[in-house]
């Protein structure tokens, strides 16, 4: 007798084939001729646009460093504008034009001012006289001894320093419509500056967000180049400038107080000095003390006024950078001495005064890439990885 087998019922059906991902279809709409066309594509489209923008890149890369240091301002006053970023936009670049402009206007006045005593009294006869009796070849006399074909009369004061002191109404006069040519192309490049302001402040978040997804980096690295970015604007503008600024001060008030004419003007060329490192106010104001020192010797002034230079210099003016400094950059990165002093150099020759902040953060960018890629692909994190 033969049992029949229950009823199993209807067959199983079978599960749904898993579908593919739209990332998997797009991956293949992409053949490998397509990759390269749009990636040619791509690289002439971005060369092209460098082309466009590349005039403006110094208004632009100004705006940004105006924006990266002024964001935390601008973020409380969108606050107070119920969230309007177009309105607090306006209101800061409003702000920033009266705080710049204006100090910037007066200044430069009062620069040519003191620009024309200078060039008055280096052109008087008592600083003629003076430089014509100052004798350097006793001193330098002994080079003679090693090298016969040197001229020590070739040094002096009168053939060095009188010829140039007598082209200075030539050159004013030849390059003076220049000077007015480059202050209009500077009220231009503030405007265009102010517009790129503008737009960083009402898109920067958009920006910021953008180049995330794009970025092929992990999160972490791409977190750690925007803080190393804002680090180093806040760290050169900070460190640098606003020592630039008090040393330029301090050296400006010493010279006034000695009487030297001028003051300003000296003082403002002593912060353009500061600027750069290793070199410093002392540019201005150790000449000044030795100018000072060869007038109290001729006794056309008081021998206290080249000590009490010396003395300031040193104790004041060489002691504002290590108060000022620390104090302006809170802990925040900078480069040591030397690779700053490179940095900056180089980047005032290839970017202009922007470079003061584009050589430095190009340095550290660079350090923090090299930073990045011994912590992924070095020898020790393989073997970290893989044990």
């Amino acid at each position: 007798m033969t049992i029949a087998p229950p009823d199993a019922g209807p067959p199983a059906t079978p599960p749904n084939p898993p579908q593919p991902s739209p990332t998997a279809n797009l991956q293949r709409e992409w053949r490998l001729a397509g990759v390269i066309f749009f990636g040619l594509l791509a690289l002439a489209v971005l060369w092209g646009a460098a082309l466009i923008i590349w005039p403006f890149m110094t208004a632009i890369l100004l705006a940004i460093i105006l924006v990266t240091l002024t964001y935390p301002t601008f973020r409380r006053v969108r606050t107070h504008t119920k969230g309007k970023s177009h309105v607090a936009a306006v209101l800061m670049l409003t702000g920033i034009t009266l705080v710049l402009v204006i100090p910037a206007v007066i200044l430069s006045m009062l620069l040519v001012q003191q620009a024309n005593t200078v060039i008055e009294n280096l052109q008087s006869p008592e600083t003629v006289k003076t430089l014509r009796s100052i004798d350097v070849t006793k001193y330098l006399s002994p080079i003679q001894r090693i090298a016969p074909n040197f001229d020590p009369r070739s040094l002096s004061p009168e053939k060095l320093l009188l010829p140039a002191i007598q082209r200075v109404p030539g050159w004013v006069a030849r390059n003076g419509g220049a000077v007015v040519g480059g202050l209009a192309g500077a009220v231009l490049g503030f405007f265009l500056v102010l517009l790129a302001a503008f737009f960083f402040y009402v898109q920067g978040e958009v920006i910021v967000r953008e180049l995330a997804l794009l970025s092929p980096l992990p999160q972490r690295y791409d977190d750690e180049f925007a803080n190393k970015f804002k680090d180093v604007v806040d760290a050169t503008f900070r460190g640098q400038i606003l020592t630039a600024l008090a040393q330029g001060l301090a050296t400006g008030v010493g010279l006034a107080i000695v009487g030297v004419p001028g003051s300003i003007f000296w003082g403002a060329v002593a912060a353009i000095f500061s600027l750069i490192p290793m070199v410093g106010a002392g540019v201005v104001w150790v000449p000044a003390a030795i100018y000072l020192f060869i007038s109290a010797s001729m006794g056309s002034r008081p021998l206290w006024q080249s000590i009490f230079m010396v003395a300031w210099g040193v104790l004041v003016v060489s002691v504002v950078d290590n108060i000022v400094r620390p104090w302006a950059m809170k802990g925040k990165a900078q480069l040591p001495a030397i690779p700053l002093l490179f940095a900056i150099l180089g980047g005032l020759q290839a970017f202009g005064f922007v470079g003061l902040v584009i050589g430095p953060l190009i340095f550290s960018l660079l350090m923090t890439i090299i930073g990045i890629y011994r912590r992924t692909f070095s020898d020790e994190s393989v073997e970290i990885a893989s044990g």
